[in-house]
C-alpha cells in the first residue's frame, strides 16, 4: 500500500467497507475514487472485496450462512453478512469500472473529432436550420458523455442516406459521427460496421485512411 497515504490497514479496511456499503458522503467518495485510480494496491484490495461479494451473491442464498462460517476475520464476516442482506451490493464500485471504460474509448476517438462551423452548413441541398442541428450534434459528441440522444437523432438519418437525398452532402459526415458515437457508447460492433463501409466505399482517401486506423484499434 502507498506509504505517502498514512492511513493504517484498519483505517484503509473501514473506509473501503464504507465505500461499498455506499455510506460515504459525495465529497468522501469522489476522493476515494480518485485514491482507488492512483493507487494499485489500493485498487487490488478494493477488488478483492468486491469480488468477495459479488461470489457470495452469484452462489446465492441458501448458501450464505454456510460461506459466511467458513471467514474467521469478524471484518470479513461482517461484510459478507452485510452482502447477504442487501441487493446493490456493488453498484458504487462498478461505477469506477465503468468511467475507467468509457475514458479508454474517448481515448480511442479523441484524436479523430472535428469541429463542425457553422459557416459551412451552406451546401445548397438542406435549410441552414437543419445543418446547424446537425453540426450541433456533430460538436455534441466530443462535449458530452451520454451519447444516447445524439445516437436517436443520429440513426434515422444514416439509416434513409440511401433512400432519402435531403442529407446527400453530408453522408460521409452523418456516418463517420455516428460511428464515434457507438464506440463512445461502447457498441462497437454497430460502430465497426460503419467504418468498415466508409473505409470500403472511400478508397484511397483521408477518411478511409481514418476509419482504417480506429478499426486497427478496434479489432
Amino acid at each position: 500500500m502507498n506509504k505517502e497515504n498514512n492511513i493504517t490497514p484498519q483505517t484503509i479496511d473501514d473506509r473501503i467497507d464504507a465505500f461499498i456499503r455506499g455510506m460515504m458522503t459525495e465529497e468522501e467518495e469522489l476522493a476515494f475514487k480518485q485514491e482507488i485510480q492512483a493507487d494499485p494496491d489500493l485498487r487490488a484490495q478494493v477488488m478483492a472485496t468486491v469480488s468477495m461479494i459479488r461470489g457470495i451473491r452469484e452462489q446465492g442464498l441458501a448458501h450464505d450462512k454456510e460461506i459466511i462460517s467458513k471467514y474467521d476475520n469478524s471484518r470479513v464476516r461482517s461484510i459478507l453478512a452485510w452482502a447477504c442482506s442487501i441487493a446493490a451490493v456493488i453498484a458504487i464500485f462498478f461505477g469506477y469500472s465503468k468511467d475507467k471504460r468509457f475514458n479508454e474509448l474517448s481515448g480511442i476517438v479523441s484524436p479523430y473529432y472535428s469541429e463542425y462551423s457553422m459557416s459551412e452548413y451552406s451546401r445548397g441541398d438542406v435549410d441552414s436550420a437543419s445543418v446547424a442541428h446537425l453540426y450541433t450534434l456533430f460538436n455534441n459528441i466530443k462535449a458530452q458523455r451520454n451519447m444516447s440522444k445524439i445516437i436517436e437523432e443520429l440513426e434515422p438519418i444514416y439509416a434513409n442516406l440511401d433512400s432519402d437525398f435531403t442529407y446527400s452532402s453530408y453522408a460521409n459526415d452523418i456516418a463517420w459521427n455516428l460511428a464515434l458515437a457507438y464506440i463512445k457508447d461502447d457498441q462497437i460492433d454497430k460502430a465497426v460496421t460503419i467504418l468498415d463501409k466508409i473505409e470500403k466505399d472511400n478508397p484511397d482517401t483521408p477518411i478511409a485512411v481514418k476509419a482504417h486506423e480506429i478499426l486497427k484499434k478496434l479489432k
